[in-house]
């Protein structure tokens, strides 16, 4: 670890520190970091402000976006460093970073003076690398300990006294709540569906929203959210948290959360003219996907069609799990290929069917095939009208990381050349 150290410092030093010229915004979490740091930069830049942001999904300057295609949530230390030192070439006040256990276990983001830090949860993912989910929240919560180190613990209602404003945000529904809130901070800000200082009360879904009373310190305002389901509320609380710690009102963050449009990848939806909706979606974790599907069971009228696959050279205990649960949820369950890296893609397929076979039979709501391009084509064959068709593991990105290296893939498009074809 001396070594990653080394580096992220250096590369620090290169460029000057450039984060202690901006206020930097760190987002971590299992699921729903990418729509939080999107929600945190749209809402921040809808009310005037100059933002950058670093995600999965994409980068932006002052509203430039352009694809993040490395596959990493969090790039090197040294690219990092520089991304922002062009933000403080282009004035930049605020930097919003989707912040990986990853990245923080390998000192990636050392020497960034990170004075916000939000954690949307933490559930089962990357136990490969960080062994139990105990290690895994430790990695986590280096965020925090750097927004908490020389600083004093202070009440919610202090928040606009402070001109510099260090501030946790924090699920009070996650498993590790008490564990953050332990860590020394100025401000705490504890959001929750009908609990904590940051609240969400009296919600209803449609198909396409979420309505909500946003309530923060005896201020209320309702809010008609352009996303579905629960973990979506959580998300904009998350949001609203850190907007909150950099001063926004209640209403601006209304506004912002109110004309925000769908991260790239995320419950995107694709119409076809017979009638039904493909929905292409990064979700890859057990939690991610029960989420999902949640929402899907709740607001689907026709049958859902699922298509699961899962990571290579990842952990490999999520497999069967994710299969299971997929294949509960669906009317019909099709086990694909996924990214391999460099594993036996049958091996991978093989467990993650070996999880839905517990819950379905092969030939009876439950298919195994094999190339990701034909299950998809299956799926729409079989698709009628109202159905859903969910396409999950891959998101927004640009290519799929097989055995003989990275091929060209973008599962919208993919997905539309089907539709097109079968229409």
């Amino acid at each position: 670890m001396l070594w990653h150290r080394a580096k992220g410092i250096s590369a620090a030093i290169r460029y000057g520190f450039p984060g202690k010229k901006m206020v930097c915004i760190g987002i971590t979490g299992t699921n729903g970091k990418t729509t939080t740091t999107h929600m945190v930069e749209y809402i921040l830049r809808s009310a005037g402000k100059k933002v950058a942001m670093i995600s999965t999904a994409e980068f932006s300057i002052n509203g430039h976006h352009k694809p993040n295609l490395s596959k990493k949530t969090t790039l090197n230390p040294f690219k990092t460093q520089k991304f922002l030192s062009d933000c403080v070439k282009k004035k930049v006040e605020y930097v919003v970073i989707e912040s990986s256990s990853h990245a923080l276990h390998q000192s990636r983001l050392l020497g960034i003076p990170f004075t916000i830090s939000v954690i949307t949860n933490i559930t089962h993912e990357h136990l490969d690398y960080h062994g139990t989910l105990e290690k895994y929240a430790e990695a986590k919560k280096i965020l925090f300990k750097t927004v908490s180190k020389n600083c004093k613990r202070a009440e919610p209602s202090d928040l606009q006294k402070i001109p510099h404003i260090r501030a946790f945000v924090l699920n009070t529904a996650d498993q590790f709540y008490n564990d953050f809130r332990a860590v020394p901070c100025p401000v705490n800000i504890a959001y929750g569906l009908g609990q904590g200082d940051l609240q969400a009360t009296d919600i209803t879904y449609t198909k396409h929203n979420s309505r909500f009373a946003l309530k923060y310190q005896g201020g209320t305002v309702g809010v008609d959210l352009p996303l579905v389901g629960g973990y979506n509320v959580e998300n904009a609380l998350a949001a609203t948290g850190a907007t909150l710690a950099c001063k926004l009102s209640l209403e601006e963050i209304k506004n912002g959360l109110e004309s925000f449009e769908s991260v790239p990848g995320r419950m995107e939806r694709i119409k076809s003219p017979r009638g039904f909706e493909v929905i292409v979606d990064f979700a890859l974790t057990p939690d991610a996907l029960e989420k999902f599907y949640s929402v899907l069971k709740k607001t689907t009228t026709g049958r859902i069609i699922g298509l699961i696959g899962s990571c290579g050279d990842r952990d490999k205990e999520k497999r069967p799990i994710m299969g299971k649960l997929v294949a509960s949820y669906c009317d019909l369950c099709i086990v694909t290929d996924e990214e391999p890296y460099t594993e036996n893609p049958q091996v991978i397929m093989q467990a993650v069917l070996e999880g839905a076979k517990k819950v379905k039979k092969l030939g009876h709501g439950l298919e195994l095939i094999e190339d990701r391009y034909k299950a998809i084509e299956y799926a729409v064959q079989h698709a009628q009208k109202d159905d859903v068709i969910a396409v999950t593991g891959m998101g927004s990105f640009q290519t799929r990381s097989m055995n003989e290296g990275p091929i060209p893939w973008d599962e919208r498009e993919v997905v539309r050349e089907i539709i097109q074809k079968y229409s």
